[in-house]
């Protein structure tokens, strides 16, 4: 993504790019956390307080899972979409809703290539939490923080995008590491509270 948003930034106004793309965001994750939200209303009406009991379980158990994956220490073929953001939006839709878009489908969190596993638990959160506002948060927070990510790499780039995407490549398995471990704490905070 930092390769091809890149250098779209510097045909447009660079704010204003990088804009369009944590708004598109912000609203992919707003929108996933909307449906994921309504299903989790429908299984609260169905499980009632029962939900509450399969959340602690269940997303605990899913994190244990991810960050066991992402430390290295279970070796099994990660669960992601081979699916990328198609590159020829911005010619397609135009430069602003081209990127508008790619953030869009980023915030979106299960439409596109999934870095670590630990994200996937994020969707069975926000549903099991069984509660729609919760789950338009989680969702919206972690679309932000994708598209986030990606303004990060590319203003810190300045210019040089195949050599942040290089630089990227080569922090990919210390950062899978955080994120596991990321997820073993928030594991152990769940079933301890």
């Amino acid at each position: 993504m930092v390769g091809q948003i890149g250098p779209l930034v510097q045909v447009g106004k660079r704010k204003t790019a990088l804009a369009f793309h944590v708004l598109g965001g912000a609203a992919g994750g707003a929108t996933i956390g909307v449906l994921l939200g309504f299903a989790g209303l429908l299984l609260r009406a169905a499980l009632g307080d029962t939900l509450d009991t399969v959340f602690v379980v269940v997303v605990p158990a899913a994190l244990v899972y991810a960050a066991s994956v992402d430390l290295g220490l279970l070796r099994v073929r990660p669960i992601t979409s081979e699916r990328q953001t198609p590159g020829s939006w911005p010619c397609s839709l135009g430069h602003y809703p081209g990127i508008f878009g790619w953030g869009f489908d980023l915030g979106l969190g299960i439409s596109t290539r999934i870095p670590h596993q630990s994200l996937l638990v994020l969707p069975i959160a926000a549903l099991l939490s069984g509660n729609l506002a919760t789950a338009v948060a989680i969702m919206t927070v972690y679309g932000t923080s994708r598209a986030l990510a990606v303004v990060a790499a590319v203003s810190a780039a300045d210019g040089d995008f195949v050599g942040a995407c290089d630089a990227i490549q080569t922090q990919v398995l210390p950062l899978k590491r955080v994120v596991g471990a990321t997820a073993l704490v928030i594991a152990g905070l769940i079933v301890i509270s």
